[in-house]
């Protein structure tokens, strides 16, 4: 996942990547695109301007030859009246020319080789007298004023009639040598990219990403829906509740994963109920001798032995109810009810004298196993009371999950031991005496339960002393 300034950029999902990369490559290509078609207009902008530039210079070299009107001058049959009349042009020509002893230079021309080159082909083809010929694209602001500013007024005219018209910014320069040695430069204005031109861009690109992105969208979500809803399918695979088979949509690919699936849960479930079978039958046939070793036990004559072999009894009937419960988490026959946790935690808490409960201020109900739910309760709290002679019983709600708190005063664990102490048979007390200790399952067990909700137990030391235990379940 990356993350810019604390924004998340690339997004977790298979459905969000595929819109991220589709929309960024649509953006590159069409950037590209637009760049190469702005560039193209440039240059037949520029192929335009050089082609007027051309024009001129060569009516201009042949009227001087013919009438021998000078260079630059204006053209006179724009300032020819009817009658045949002479009157000086008040209008600026679309190029200016000048004459003079050197060829015009200006840093950071872009020469444009291929239309130079054409430019000499054609005045060689009709015989103008004209060599060295160079074409360049230059800033408006290089060029000398007696070149650029009768230009720009002529902009600035046509502007009043159309003020959305922006001004050129770059421009033509030709230079070419005159049969006398002298050198003729002329330059006209490019006209500019209109704003429709970019809008038509921009207008071309929306459409764009409508035709593309919105069917690859629905493509995308068609395929990665039923990947989500088999993500959820895969986290309750061997908790308590039983699973429908996943019907089967989307693509071929998809299709055959979920077939896959639903092969695979069935055999899961098939296993799992094996499982209980077995373990039934090992409960009951090692519940029965213990059972008939307890009746026996009876006649033992000396009271404090009798009693010491009633008690291990005892504690092998428990360690194997342990064992047996904790193997028969995974597929539960308890089905889930609506249960006010506030009452059920109380009703709990009550069997503990050193356990106290801190009641919510409002009702909370969650579907849930009960029975399940009671006995991870009673282990936590039952810890809490063993190991920190109290135990403070809260619920907190947030996010759809329900979590009971219980703190205790006792020392706490080492940070590094608090993932093990969930380990079966790991207890905190070393011993491994029951008057002292557990079987060392019960927060296997409670782990265990709270999984089979979709949530979890944790542990943590609390900053003023003792430790909290935090189970949480899905409201």
């Amino acid at each position: 996942m990356t993350k810019i300034g604390g924004i998340r950029i690339w997004p977790r999902s298979l459905y969000g990547q595929i819109l991220l990369v589709a929309a960024s490559a649509l953006l590159v290509a069409q950037a590209i695109n637009a760049t190469l078609l702005l560039a193209g207009a440039r240059n037949r902008a520029i192929a335009e301007t050089s082609t007027m530039i051309i024009s001129r210079v060569t009516n201009q070299v042949e009227r001087q030859e013919a009438m021998g009107i000078p260079l630059g001058e204006a053209d006179w049959w724009n300032s020819q009246k009817r009658d045949g009349s002479k009157r000086k042009s008040r209008r600026a020509p679309p190029v200016s020319i000048t004459v003079g002893a050197a060829p015009l230079t200006i840093e950071r021309a872009d020469l444009q080789s291929d239309i130079s080159e054409r430019a000499t082909d054609f005045l060689r083809q009709g015989d103008i007298a004209l060599s060295d010929v160079r074409i360049s694209a230059v800033s408006v602001k290089l060029l000398p004023a007696e070149l650029r500013d009768p230009q720009l007024k002529r902009w600035q005219r046509a502007r009043l009639r159309q003020p959305d018209q922006p001004l050129p910014n770059i421009a033509v320069l030709f230079s070419a040598r005159l049969p006398d040695g002298q050198w003729i430069n002329a330059a006209g204005l490019v006209r500019p990219t209109e704003n429709a031109s970019i809008f038509a861009l921009l207008f071309q690109t929306l459409l764009l990403f409508v035709a593309v992105m919105v069917p690859l969208a629905l493509v995308a979500r068609r395929i990665a829906r039923p990947l989500v809803t088999l993500t959820e399918r895969v986290q309750r695979v061997g908790l308590a509740d039983e699973i429908a088979p996943m019907p089967a949509e989307g693509p071929d690919d998809v299709k055959q994963l979920i077939e896959a699936f639903n092969a695979m849960q069935a055999r899961v479930s098939t296993l799992l109920g094996e499982k209980d079978v077995m373990l039934g039958a090992i409960g009951h046939d090692l519940k029965t001798p213990l059972a008939a070793l307890r009746v026996r036990i009876e006649s033992v004559d000396d009271d404090s032995e009798r009693d010491k072999m009633a008690a291990t009894i005892d504690e092998m009937v428990t360690i194997l109810d342990d064992i047996l419960t904790l193997a028969r988490l995974g597929k539960s026959g308890e089905a889930l009810q609506s249960v006010d946790i506030g009452a059920l935690v109380e009703s709990i808490v009550e069997e503990f004298p050193a356990a106290s409960f801190d009641e919510p201020d409002n009702r909370i109900v969650a579907s849930i196993r009960p029975v399940l739910l009671r006995r991870a309760l009673r282990n936590l709290i039952g810890n809490a009371i063993t190991y920190g002679q109290v135990a403070r019983v809260s619920i907190a709600v947030a996010h759809g999950r329900v979590s009971m708190l219980i703190e205790d005063d006792g020392p706490g664990i080492d940070p590094a031991l608090t993932e093990s102490m969930f380990e079966p048979f790991t207890r905190a007390e070393k011993s491994r005496s029951r008057t002292t200790g557990g079987s060392g399952l019960g927060l296997t067990i409670s782990r265990a339960i709270a999984r089979a909700h979709g949530g979890d137990v944790v542990l943590e030391n609390r900053s003023v002393g003792g430790l909290k235990a935090t189970l949480s379940f899905n409201a």
